[in-house]
């Protein structure tokens, strides 16, 4: 300011040679108001030469004002037409093309502008205009005309390179960014720099390969990037599952703000949400953070809807309102405020303060967006409250197809599947508006449903729908599975097989849905075939799975084999049995009237395996059936006892016991039993219910 003073002084403000200066040094003090300050002092120059009009356009092009630098420019040509000293150089076309880099909608003007310079003889020749607009067409998502550039380009520097690897690993074309990487360190031998280090290991981030970026942080530690390259390290081993590696980056080295925003979006990434709250924790000011990068608490909360740390979620919340009102951070939190609602509503549900997500929708009246309808819909059918969903879903504005699929979810979580399918025929009725097309997810849930009915014929229609609607489903393996698992519910074994055998992909979700669907129709060989194909493909069982196969076992009579799986589970793959594992084991040894033997294994069970609270009462039912079948009375009273300790399963003991009795002949013990669950006030079951779907 005082140079400005001076030059008024001398007169010479005026100057176009001595305004650039005052417009440089205006730009470069960053004080508030500045590009104002700079645009008066253009103003005040009568005539104008090419570089004052650079350095305005510059400013504004820097300072992400697209709008005011592209005007400028466009002044600049018309005044060029009168003046020759204004006509437009490099310098300008690349502060233009930096301009609209910044600003995708002008993307049509960045085209016109590329045919201009190239009219005007600038391209090709010119490395520094090329690589602008090399930049603008990256940056604005048209990797084509990028590349096409690119490869006429006669003359290549660093930066070109670097420019044509950062746009093809942001617009996520990883794989091609990795390899223009390796040609041009491997064949062209250009030196890398320390940008070209940490943008080859974000692509290895993205696509998680830990062997190149293993190799490349070789090459940062031979060349001296490693210290200033350690966030893009951290962040490629986090993505790439390498947690101990990443930590070990930092290791005697300071942590900076991004240091540790890379940490905590790490350990979210990799699920360990307990360390995340420890690392928040642990810092000395944990609130600038969440003032550097706001899209933090959308992470923040999803930890504490997971472990269900209520408190701490509370205080996020109280963050995020201080912040919302501060100036400071105010404007850049209005984009994701939707977001961070959201998840605030979700966190609320997760931990059943349903009153708390209610009142976070509420503070957005009148203006309730879609996803803050739909968050509170998930959160009422997660806290089981399923008519206040029904009702909140009716009184929607707009429903989206999440609205439907959620809704749908409700109905099946809540064993109502005939409601679900209503549901989704509804939605194809276009009764509610434009009709809507179902996703994957939608049909994932109306096929539970059809399961859960062993309802074929509708589950034959969904499937016919799913080819019609989604050509690509059978590359979901969620839909796949979904398909195996209905088919073999509802009986129809050999299309089970050919679906399932035409999957691209399964996971152990899918192979366990096979097996499973195998084993409760009591085709065990075929159950067991499938378990050791899976073991040997190299998918790892899982606890499910091993239910699955002890069915198996249980419903063919097969003992031993059975034993032998269920030590495989803790030796072999190191899974804890539970409390189905033990059903189906002592369902096994009952069905084969080895009673004695499953006897005193439920006794060793409850004081080794099951000592910890964990309920046993499925066991003990599976046993006292076996003892009705076999007319054991002897065992089937000591059972009937260890059952009618647990209140809850008093009325099915003395059923069951009473039966074992009958089937023994002994009537009067029957009378005994039946009399004394009486007298006790437990005779109050409901009856049994059985549902059939007739076929057309």
């Amino acid at each position: 300011m005082s140079r400005h003073a001076w030059f008024i002084k001398l007169g010479l403000d005026t100057s176009p040679v001595y305004a650039t200066k005052l417009i440089a040094d205006y730009v470069s003090y960053g004080i508030p108001n500045s590009i104002s300050i700079a645009h008066q002092v253009f103003d005040q120059v009568p005539h104008k030469d090419t570089p004052l009009w650079t350095s305005i356009i510059s400013a504004y092009a820097r300072s992400n004002q697209s709008h005011k630098a592209l005007h400028l420019f466009s002044c600049m040509l018309h005044q060029s037409r009168s003046n020759p000293d204004a006509r437009p150089n490099h310098f300008v076309f690349t502060a233009v093309a930096r301009a609209i880099t910044s600003a995708p909608q002008y993307l049509s003007l960045g085209k016109t502008m590329h045919a201009h310079v190239v009219k005007s003889g600038y391209v090709p020749g010119n490395i520094i205009v090329e690589t602008a607009f090399l930049d603008l067409y990256m940056k604005c998502g048209v990797a084509e005309c990028a590349r096409k550039l690119f490869d006429e380009m006669s003359n290549r520097n660093l930066v070109t390179w670097n420019a044509m690897i950062s746009g093809y690993i942001q617009n996520g074309q990883e794989c091609q960014g990795l390899e223009l990487f390796y040609r041009m360190k491997c064949r062209e031998l250009y030196v890398p720099d320390e940008y070209s280090v940490a943008t080859v290991l974000s692509g290895c981030a993205y696509v998680q390969d830990p062997l190149l970026g293993v190799q490349v942080h070789g090459y940062a530690f031979v060349s001296g990037f490693e210290l200033s390259c350690r966030n893009s390290l951290a962040n490629m081993y986090f993505y790439c599952g390498r947690v101990a590696s990443a930590e070990k980056v930092f290791v005697g080295s300071e942590r900076n703000l991004v240091s540790k925003l890379v940490t905590a979006r790490g350990y979210v990434f990799n699920h360990m949400y307990a360390d995340v709250v420890k690392h928040i924790l642990l810092m000395e000011n944990a609130v600038e953070i969440f003032v550097a990068d706001q899209t933090i608490f959308v992470p923040l909360l999803t930890t504490c809807a997971k472990m269900h740390l209520l408190n701490v979620g509370k205080q996020i919340h109280g963050l995020f309102i201080i912040l919302v009102d501060s100036y400071s951070t105010a404007d850049s939190l209005k984009e994701s405020r939707v977001i961070i609602s959201s998840a605030l509503m979700d966190m609320y549900s997760k931990c059943s303060d349903i009153r708390k997500a209610r009142k976070v929708f509420e503070s957005w009246l009148p203006e309730q967006h879609v996803p803050l309808w739909n968050s509170l819909l998930s959160g009422y059918i997660h806290n089981e409250l399923i008519e206040d969903a029904k009702a909140l879903f009716e009184n929607m504005p707009e429903k989206t197809i999440v609205s439907w699929t959620s809704m749908m979810t409700g109905y099946v979580q809540k064993d109502l599947p005939q409601e679900g399918l209503n549901l989704l025929a509804k939605m194809y009725s276009g009764k509610e508006g434009s009709m809507l097309e179902g996703n994957c997810l939608t049909f994932v849930v109306a096929l539970e449903a059809c399961a859960r009915l062993t309802d074929l014929n509708k589950g034959k229609q969904i499937h016919a729908k799913i080819i019609r609607a989604l050509p690509d489903a059978y590359d979901n393996v969620a839909v796949g599975t979904a398909l195996v698992d209905m088919y073999s519910k509802s009986g129809n074994l050999c299309y089970t097989l050919r679906l399932f055998d035409a999957m691209e992909e399964k996971n152990v979700v899918s192979w366990t849905s096979a097996i499973m669907g195998f084993a409760i129709h009591g085709f065990a060989s075929q159950a067991l075939e499938l378990f050791q194909r899976m073991v040997n493909m190299g998918i790892m069982p899982n606890e499910v799975t091993f239910i699955a196969v002890l069915t198996a076992c249980s419903h063919c009579g097969l003992v031993d084999e059975g034993m032998q799986y269920f030590t495989q589970m803790r030796k072999r793959y190191g899974l804890m049995p539970e409390e189905e594992h033990y059903t189906c084991l002592i369902d096994l040894l009952g069905r084969n009237g080895r009673l004695e033997e499953a006897w005193h294994l439920v006794e060793g069970m409850e004081e080794n395996y099951l000592s910890d609270g964990r309920s046993t009462g499925a066991i003990w039912a599976a046993l006292l059936g076996a003892c009705q079948l076999h007319g054991n009375f002897e065992i089937g009273k000591k059972v009937a006892g260890k059952m009618m300790e647990r209140e809850k399963q008093i009325s099915t003991a003395s059923v069951a016991l009473s039966n074992v009795y009958a089937a023994a002949g002994m009537w009067n013990e029957v009378y005994g039993v039946r009399e004394s669950w009486r007298k006790e006030g437990h005779a109050n079951g409901e009856p049994g219910l059985s549902r059939i779907c007739a076929q057309p």
